[in-house]
């Protein structure tokens, strides 16, 4: 079922096996998943069935990092969370981003990538992605163009698969509310944790709605699953009974942020003579819609002291209407309003979409005609292209978020996001654009223009707004705030989902990851309520 806090009909308090705050990817997944294993769950939602000014309203804060970043359009606070607006590119996690590693301190989870595995298999169609098959030996045969023949203990080519992108909320709001056991209340904002009279356990959770309606909800196992930021956030409001907050005992709630650095500036020429096809685009084969770049190898990765990351081509031609560089999001904006009116209905967040279409009308225009354009042109090939990547940061401990003294209309306190790009981030990416390109010219592929310079330029990197590793996962609870099981070490029945438990970030998108660890939890739950 589900209700709404601000109705005035709500109990004064709710049971549960599990309570399970935020229905984004991980909240929705994790409910889902114990609901078919016959759990009472009671799901809490801040926001409403569609975006809410006053809702989005209460992710305000400040940036005082790095400033190519945003701390609250980058998020959603409704149903579905920030799946109402992520653009759908998945892969998993490799082997050598759960490794530790010498090199580079903090760096390694308490897991391991087979851990995992059989999880990532089942969040393939929470995602309406194709099989987990993620070599690119597989999709071979059917594939449109060969590989670049680089030597693959090198550099090989690594496939993503691409989500519609699935929006939970249009996907899994009608299963919700339909099912016996999911208890879903929205506009209900978590306000307080109180932990029982020894302080080991959370005895209830307390909500309440902008409105002022209210609810207590308790349970056995209580799950917070609110993102990056809100996860830290949340458990450093909380602290009636603990002065610095929940599960930061060690000063490490809200440390360790870190995001993926989209990067496009390094350029690569290739000879005439030279197939790229597979990666100038996206592909079907099947029903499966696939990405191709490059990667470099983890023994190479770990040798040179390189962070992880995934290289793909984008096309620069000479005739600029076929080139993308408007692809921001304006147009982002733009294409979804677009593709709502197609469908017969008014486009989610009509006002905001609106306004970023405005600001940005010199490229949402150059775009429109461009598509235009595209349809009587005959594309050429490509003269060069572009090497674009969300790359892989260092575990910072300095890279974090913060409390400030301004409040919200529920009284807890505002955060500022300290965002921190390194010169050795940059200049480990730089040495990973300088190896692909020698291994480009020793296989006389092509050549490289280097778009990172030394000392680094930190303006030519963007956030990802892929939130992570403000709760990370670690077995010491002096490195780390939650166990294997994503259970905070010091609180005996609280959880966090979601990417605030990454310990690294590798280069791939985070949400198959999140949706992987949420399936992986509930069977953890489960057991444990057995």
């Amino acid at each position: 079922m589900i209700a709404d806090l601000r109705s005035g009909e709500a109990p004064a308090e709710l049971t549960g096996d599990v309570c399970v705050v935020g229905s984004g990817p991980a909240g929705v997944t994790l409910a889902l998943e114990l609901a078919k294993k016959g759990r009472q769950v009671v799901l809490l939602e801040s926001g409403g069935e569609h975006y809410e000014e006053a809702s989005q309203a209460l992710y305000e804060g400040r940036i005082t990092g790095h400033q190519n970043i945003d701390v609250a359009a980058s998020r959603l606070r409704q149903f579905g969370g920030t799946s109402g607006h992520w653009t759908g590119m998945c892969a998993p996690l490799d082997p050598v981003d759960f490794t530790p590693r010498p090199d580079m301190p903090d760096h390694g989870w308490p897991i391991r990538r087979a851990d995992l595995d059989p999880f990532y298999a089942r969040a393939q169609p929470y995602l309406d992605l194709g099989p987990y098959r993620y070599d690119f030996d597989y999709w071979r045969p059917n594939a449109p163009g060969p590989a670049l023949p680089l030597d693959p203990t090198k550099v090989f080519t690594t496939v993503y698969q691409q989500s519609p992108p699935t929006r939970f909320a249009l996907k899994y709001m009608e299963t919700v509310r339909a099912e016996p056991k999911i208890s879903c209340w929205l506009h209900a904002n978590l306000v307080d944790i109180a932990l029982d009279a020894a302080g080991s356990a959370v005895e209830r959770i307390e909500a309440r709605s902008l409105d002022g309606h209210s609810v207590s909800v308790r349970a056995n196992r209580f799950v917070i699953a609110c993102g990056g930021v809100e996860n830290a956030r949340i458990l450093l409001n909380c602290r009636k009974q603990r002065a610095e907050g929940l599960g930061n005992e060690n000063g490490l709630v809200g440390r360790y942020y870190t995001d993926h650095m989209t990067i496009e500036t390094t350029l690569v020429a290739l000879e005439d003579e030279v197939d790229a096809t597979l990666y100038e685009e996206q592909h079907t084969i099947g029903d499966t819609v696939l990405n191709f770049g490059l990667k470099i190898a983890p023994d190479e990765i770990v040798a040179r002291g390189l962070n992880n990351n995934a290289a793909f081509l984008i096309p620069q031609f000479e005739d600029e209407t076929f080139n993308d560089e408007f692809r921001d999001y304006g147009w982002i904006a733009f294409s979804e309003m677009v593709k709502a009116f197609a469908h017969g209905r008014v486009p989610e967040r009509f006002g905001e979409r609106y306004c970023e279409v405005v600001d940005d009308l010199g490229r949402v225009t150059t775009g429109a005609y461009r598509h235009v354009m595209r349809k009587v042109k005959p594309r050429s090939k490509p003269v060069a292209f572009k090497l674009r990547q969300d790359a892989e940061q260092s575990p910072n401990p300095d890279s974090r978020v913060t409390l400030i003294d301004e409040v919200d209309p529920l009284g807890f306190q505002r955060v500022a996001l300290d965002w921190r790009v390194t010169d050795e981030d940059l200049l480990r990416l730089r040495r990973t654009h300088q190896f692909i390109g020698e291994q480009l010219g020793a296989a006389g592929l092509g050549r490289m223009r280097l778009g990172i310079s030394e000392p680094p330029d930190h303006d030519i990197a963007f956030s990802g707004y892929h939130h992570m590793g403000t709760t990370r996962m670690h077995a010491d609870p002096k490195r780390g705030v939650v166990d294997a099981n994503c259970r905070l070490h010091s609180v005996g029945n609280l959880y966090m989902a979601g990417s605030s438990v990454f310990t690294t970030a590798g280069c791939a998108n985070p949400t198959l990851t999140i949706t992987a660890l949420a399936i992986r939890l509930a069977e953890h739950l489960s057991a444990t309520l057995a």
